[in-house]
């Protein structure tokens, strides 16, 4: 009897073990749920985000589930990435620099330790709109307007809050929401001009092209100086002639990167994963945006933070020296 109890019982002890093992491995299979922040309705952030999201899926669907989430654009993925509430999220470099140093409104005062640097996207240029019918055709004309800095709080909206008026620029009052919905409101009268940083063609701004004559207005040299000397991450550029219908010559400007980061606390295996998949397979996000030409390895040092561990490995694996800057 006593021979048959311990034989039930090893047997017991062996399904248990078994059907642990056979639920941890289930777990250890079972797809991690991503949260990726992308921008408002309309916004290249937000067909990006989407188009990455779908993309991860796609290719990596065994391993992460990506959810994208419309979101304020740059501060508001940043923030959320910081906070713990995204894992991945697109930025641009100046929003970065605001979060780094801790100055923005939107940081609390604190310096911003939780966001890692994963892929390149695209750089964008500092566009400056208005009707062709409009009497705006400078910067310095933006004095008695309405004048679209995007959404309200906002990297964009900070730095030109506090950059136009030391130009000599300051308009009558700031109007903020959504680029697509500022564009729209170009288009009825209710905002004098728009600014914004993109990679043309900018799908609103085209489709306004389709019923409007728009303006594009050059920097000046003093004013691609002030900018480039007090934010460091503007560079001098060129918007190429044809990039609109109303870009009828080179347009004179600035212009910035945009950036996928994720949460440092993502595993280093994971961003690996996420890394090596966008990067052997940039025809497919050319298909999702075809501003991600720019999406490569070697684009990886226009950072402004330190890339994840997880970048890092696979750079160095492919051979791509990697700037000590960059190695957190």
């Amino acid at each position: 009897m006593k021979r048959a109890v311990s034989v039930l019982c090893a047997l017991a002890l062996s399904a248990s073990a078994v059907f642990a093992q056979g639920n941890a491995e289930g777990k250890a299979s079972a797809p991690k749920r991503l949260t990726f922040g992308t921008s408002s309705s309309g916004g290249n952030f937000y067909l990006v985000g989407g188009g990455l999201s779908t993309l991860i899926n796609n290719k990596l669907g065994d391993k992460f589930i990506v959810t994208a989430e419309e979101t304020g654009g740059s501060s508001a993925n940043l923030a959320g990435i910081e906070q713990g509430e995204m894992d991945l999220g697109i930025s641009m470099t100046s929003a970065i620099a605001q979060g780094l140093d801790g100055t923005a409104k939107w940081t609390g005062g604190k310096k911003m330790e939780n966001v890692r640097g994963l892929l390149p996207l695209y750089p964008s240029y500092m566009t400056v709109y208005t009707l062709a019918s409009s009497p705006i055709k400078t910067l310095k004309d933006f004095k008695g307007h309405i004048v679209g800095l995007g959404s309200k709080g906002a990297a964009m909206d900070a730095v030109f809050r506090e950059a136009l008026p030391r130009m000599d620029a300051a308009p009558a009052s700031v109007f903020n929401d959504g680029h697509s919905a500022t564009a729209t409101a170009v288009g009825q009268g209710q905002v004098d001009a728009a600014l914004l940083f993109s990679l043309p063609p900018f799908a609103a701004i085209a489709e306004l092209e389709a019923s409007h004559s728009l303006r594009f207005i050059p920097l000046t040299p003093d004013e691609i100086t002030y900018l480039t000397t007090n934010y460091r991450f503007y560079t001098p550029a060129v918007m190429p002639k044809g990039s609109y219908k109303g870009v009828t010559e080179d347009v004179p400007t600035v212009s910035e990167w945009n950036m996928l980061v994720c949460s440092a606390k993502l595993s280093e295996d994971d961003v690996y994963a996420i890394v090596k998949m966008f990067l052997e397979n940039n025809p497919d996000l050319v298909s999702v945006y075809k501003g991600l030409t720019y999406a490569t390895a070697d684009n990886e040092k226009y950072f402004n933070l330190p890339l994840h561990p997880g970048v890092v490995k696979y750079l160095k694996e492919i051979g791509v020296e990697v700037p000590a800057n960059l190695i957190g």
